[in-house]
């Protein structure tokens, strides 16, 4: 190291030098994406009508078109899949529709059934619908069940317990 040289050009000649073009070499990671991809396990392949031996009763519908209704929706699950118990379409702060709605079914299963004939179908010959099944991650145990007590003033956390 030349001590007689300014603090910048020490800095300077201490850095890796640019390849023409700024572009990584090949091969190179260029992201996230690429730095980690190889240690992402890969998902195991999921029957789409049936999703891990699950009856399913909630989908969610996306890509709707901007005139569909509730009763639209209703009406179409209740004479070609089965029995609802509600419809709820989601609205924007301006009460404009999302193209999304929330389907609860009476019946296990019936929600497989929806994802089996509707998923990726056209509708107006324009758009596919997406249906995706909505599973319930905490097997009916409801939120006040899974909230911590309250503690005493000054009492500190247990250790095996989250902040």
């Amino acid at each position: 190291m030349d001590i007689d040289k300014p603090l910048e050009e020490i800095i300077a000649a201490s850095k890796p030098k640019a390849r023409r073009g700024g572009r990584p070499a090949r091969g190179a990671p260029t992201g996230a994406r690429d730095r980690y991809a190889s240690n992402v396990p890969r998902a195991a392949a999921v029957a789409p009508q049936r999703i891990a031996g699950t009856d399913a009763v909630k989908i969610i519908i996306s890509n709707l078109p901007m005139d569909v209704t509730e009763a639209a929706i209703r009406d179409l699950m209740q004479s070609t899949v089965g029995p609802v118990r509600t419809v709820q379409m989601s609205y924007t702060a301006t009460g404009k529709s999302t193209g999304q709605a929330t389907i609860v079914f009476r019946n296990r299963g019936d929600a497989n059934k929806a994802h089996a004939s509707y998923n990726n179908r056209m509708i107006d010959n324009q758009r596919p619908m997406k249906v995706e099944i909505a599973l319930d991650i905490n097997n009916g145990q409801s939120l006040a069940s899974r909230v911590a007590p309250v503690q005493a003033r000054g009492q500190a956390p247990r250790p095996d317990e989250d902040c």
